[in-house]
Formats: structure tokens, C-alpha cells, sequence
């Protein structure tokens, strides 16, 4: 089998890339960069309904580590939003969690830069124990979750897991685990949050589970969660790759190749084929996958220079 080495990063289609690049870049420190593309005619033909499309992006992450954030901004054809507003809950990619030092002093340091749309809020988790959070919203809507539990002497934790919301938890908590490689539990499904997103969600009494999934051999950690009640809406039939808001979870896997056999093996529907493409570590080769509810998956593998 196949090795999974965790979440790699986060993708984001957005609409002001000098904008987002400004408020992820230097509110929230993710000044550690992976990549830069510029002018760039992206080899991924198979994911566009067209055949001529051109991007500019960036990939970065805090200096604490953790998950990668990438943010795209599609020049041809002309993207547009995913959708009209963004709630917690909405099927696919849905969120980020970053941890900070401190919350309450995170959020009056930083109320002046960050649009915090939820009360901070605390909880206990099966597995972590105390927790608190609180909900912001970044310049063009997307969620961001923040959670006390940094270490060290810094504001920022990094980014520690990326939260996927689906329509049938068990089912999707066997897909990553059977073939995404997310071989380890960190957090038991479990229903603490109902009742503490509705703001997020834009409901009343929302309820919702939750599970935190990561990978043994490390890598970010995946959340997946199924709201309920109220149900989540689905993904909009036209959005397409580059459209404005979460885009895509990129898993790191050591072998693309036999993860594409073992896939198709097991009956897994493909959005790509194995590409490759430079990267300044060497050659990365990926593919897109769907899991059960049809969110694009992509899986990476680097194969150095």
C-alpha cells in the first residue's frame, strides 16, 4: 500500500490575490514561503471545462509550521464565487484551525485586523481536553477557526488541521482512513460543538459531529464533521476550479503512481490523471481524486531534483 503522509496544504481560489497574500502574509504571519506562481499556464487540463487557463498563486505557511496555505487567483478564464457567503457546515473544504497563544488577548490584539464573526467559545473534546475557539472570517468570507494551544513564544501555532464537512461522517471517515492514509485517531467522533456554531452555521440549536483524523508517519491533521441539523447545503453544480473560496485538501503521499492503481483498484472516481509539474524541491507529481461526496482531493507526491 500506498504511504500517506498527512495534509499538505489548504487550496483557495480568491478573487484579490494582493489582498489575501497581505492578510494571510502578514496578519497572520504565514511569511514562510513554498511557492510563487506567476503567469503560470497550469497542467491541469483535466480539471477545467476549458482548455486555456492561467493562474497566479502563492503557497506559505506560519514559521511555527503546519498545514500550507495556497492561494490561486485564476487570470483565464475569469473565476467567480463558489457561492454567495460561506457557512460553517457547507459540504467540501470548509475551514482552516489555527492555533494562537492566547485567545482572548489574540482577539483584542488583533480586533482591529481580523473580522471575528463568533463569541469565543470553550468546550471539552474527547482526546484534547479543554478547548476553546473562536470564528473570523478572512477578507473574501472564507472560515478560520482559532484555538488556544500554541507553544513556544509566539502569537501563531500554525495551521493544524484543515476541516472538511460531508454529508455522512462514517462514510467519509472509512474513505480517508482506508485510502487517504489517515491510519490514527486524534479526536473520537463526538457531538461537543452542537449548539456552540451557530453563529458560523446561521442557525439555531445547530448540531453537528466531529472527528480529528492524522497520519502516523505525521504531516497535517484532518477534521471532519457532519452538521446535522440543520444539513449542509452542497456543492454548487457550476463551481469550478479557481472559482472564489476553499478549494481542494492536498494530501502529501510518497508514490503516485501506485496511490492512481490502488484508487482505481478500489473503484475511487479520478478528476486528473498522474501530471507532473516543477517545483523548487524537485518534480511533483499529483492526481485528483473524489471522496464520497464528490470534494476534490488532490495527492501530491515530490520526487527530488
Amino acid at each position: 500500500m500506498f504511504k500517506g503522509l498527512g495534509v499538505n496544504h489548504i487550496g483557495m481560489g480568491v478573487n484579490d490575490l494582493s489582498r489575501m497574500k497581505e492578510f494571510y502574509g502578514r496578519t497572520l504571519a504565514f511569511n514562510q514561503p513554498m511557492a510563487v506562481f506567476e503567469d503560470t499556464w497550469n497542467p491541469m487540463s483535466e480539471m477545467f471545462r476549458g482548455s486555456t487557463h492561467k493562474l497566479d498563486g502563492i503557497m506559505f505557511s506560519q514559521e511555527a509550521g503546519g498545514v500550507v496555505v495556497e492561494l490561486i487567483r485564476m487570470a483565464v478564464p475569469l473565476p467567480k464565487a463558489i457561492r454567495n457567503g460561506t457557512r460553517y457546515g457547507d459540504i467540501g473544504v470548509n475551514k482552516m484551525t489555527i492555533a494562537v497563544s492566547d485567545i482572548d488577548a489574540f482577539i483584542e490584539g488583533y480586533k482591529d485586523k481580523v473580522r471575528f464573526c463568533s463569541e469565543p467559545k470553550a468546550t471539552t473534546i474527547p482526546g484534547l481536553g479543554s478547548y476553546r475557539f473562536v470564528y473570523a472570517r478572512d477578507p473574501e468570507g472564507n472560515l478560520i477557526e482559532f484555538i488556544s494551544g500554541a507553544e513556544g513564544g509566539g502569537i501563531f501555532g500554525g495551521c493544524q488541521w484543515i476541516g472538511v464537512s460531508v454529508t455522512n461522517l462514517e462514510r467519509s471517515r472509512a474513505f480517508y482512513r482506508d485510502h487517504c492514509g489517515f491510519d490514527t485517531v486524534v479526536v473520537e467522533t463526538h457531538e461537543n460543538f452542537s449548539g456552540l456554531v451557530d453563529e458560523v452555521a446561521e442557525a439555531k440549536n445547530a448540531r453537528v459531529r466531529s472527528c480529528i483524523l492524522s497520519n502516523s508517519h505525521g504531516g497535517g491533521k484532518l477534521e471532519l464533521y457532519e452538521l446535522v441539523e440543520p444539513r449542509g447545503r452542497s456543492i454548487p453544480f457550476n463551481a469550478r476550479w479557481g472559482d472564489f473560496g476553499c478549494l481542494e485538501v492536498c494530501l502529501t503521499i510518497d508514490d503516485v503512481f501506485h496511490t492512481a492503481k490502488e484508487l482505481a483498484a478500489a473503484g475511487i472516481e479520478f478528476l486528473s490523471h498522474p501530471t507532473c509539474m516543477d517545483a523548487a524541491e524537485g518534480e511533483a507529481w499529483f492526481l485528483y481524486a473524489k471522496d464520497p461526496d464528490g470534494i476534490p482531493v488532490e495527492m501530491i507526491s515530490i520526487t527530488p531534483h
